[in-house]
C-alpha cells in the first residue's frame, strides 16, 4: 500500500498495464493463435471537415515470430460536428493461410468499408464511443479453399478515460456478424484494453491487448499502435 501511495498516476498506469498485457504475453506465447498487432496511422487533415485516413500494419504469430498478415487501409472521412463523423474507403489484406511457420501461402483479400462514429462526453474525463462499420470483403482462391465474398457487421462500444495530462485509458467491445454464401452468423467479438500516451495535439502511442472470440476458436492480440496526423489546412 505505501508503495501505491508514493506512485504518481502516470506510473500506477505503466504499472497496471503491463501487468495486464505482460501476462498475456508470455502465457499466450505458446499458441499459434497469440498475435503481435502493430499499426502505424497517418490521418490527414485537408480542411475543417474532411480528413483522409491512412494506416498500415504488421501481425506476426508471436510463438514462432512469423508473419502472420500485412494490411493497407485507405479513405475518406467526413467530419460532421464535434460528435458524429463518417468514412468509407477500401483496404488490402495479405494474410497466411495458416498458423504453421513452415507455411509460406498468403491469401489476398480486398476490402470496401463504411463507418459512422459517434462519441458522448459523459463529463470531463470520460467520454463513450460508438462505432458501426461494413466491411464487403472479397477473398481470392487460396490452395485450402475457393474464391468467395462476404458482408461483415461491426459494432464497437468504448469507454474512454482520462487519468492524467497525457495518459488515457480505453475498454472496448467489439461484436461481429458475418453474411457469407447466403447464411448471417456470429464471426467474433472482440475485447480490449488500451493505454494511450498523448504526445501531442497530432501524436499519441496506444499499447494494449484483445481477446477476440471467434466461431471455431480464440485469438488473442498485443497491440501498439502509433498515430500520427498532419494538416494541409
Amino acid at each position: 500500500m505505501l508503495l501505491f501511495a508514493s506512485m504518481k498516476k502516470e506510473q500506477l498506469f505503466l504499472f497496471f498495464t503491463a501487468g495486464l498485457i505482460f501476462p498475456a504475453t508470455f502465457s499466450f506465447a505458446q499458441k499459434s493463435v497469440a498475435l503481435m498487432w502493430n499499426t502505424v496511422q497517418f490521418p490527414v487533415h485537408i480542411s475543417e471537415k474532411w480528413q483522409l485516413h491512412n494506416d498500415f500494419s504488421y501481425r506476426f504469430i508471436t510463438a514462432s515470430g512469423a508473419a502472420y498478415q500485412f494490411t493497407v487501409r485507405s479513405g475518406v472521412r467526413k467530419i460532421i460536428n464535434e460528435k458524429w463523423n463518417v468514412a468509407s474507403g477500401a483496404a488490402l489484406f495479405f494474410t497466411r493461410t495458416s498458423f504453421e511457420k513452415a507455411n509460406h501461402e498468403f491469401g489476398t483479400e480486398f476490402r470496401v468499408w463504411q463507418e459512422v462514429i459517434n462519441e458522448k462526453k459523459l463529463n470531463g474525463k470520460l467520454s463513450l464511443l460508438n462505432r458501426l462499420r461494413f466491411d464487403e470483403r472479397f477473398f481470392a482462391s487460396t490452395s485450402a479453399r475457393d474464391a468467395y465474398a462476404a458482408l461483415r457487421i461491426r459494432y464497437r462500444v468504448a469507454l474512454i478515460q482520462t487519468i492524467a495530462e497525457k495518459w488515457k485509458l480505453q475498454l472496448t467491445d467489439e461484436y461481429m456478424e458475418q453474411l457469407s454464401r447466403g447464411t448471417l452468423s456470429f464471426q467474433q467479438n472482440r475485447l480490449g484494453i488500451t493505454g494511450i500516451y498523448v504526445f501531442s495535439n497530432s501524436a499519441q502511442f496506444n499499447a494494449g491487448y484483445i481477446w477476440s472470440k471467434l466461431s471455431v476458436s480464440d485469438q488473442h492480440f498485443i497491440t501498439c499502435t502509433f498515430i500520427k496526423s498532419f494538416s494541409l489546412q
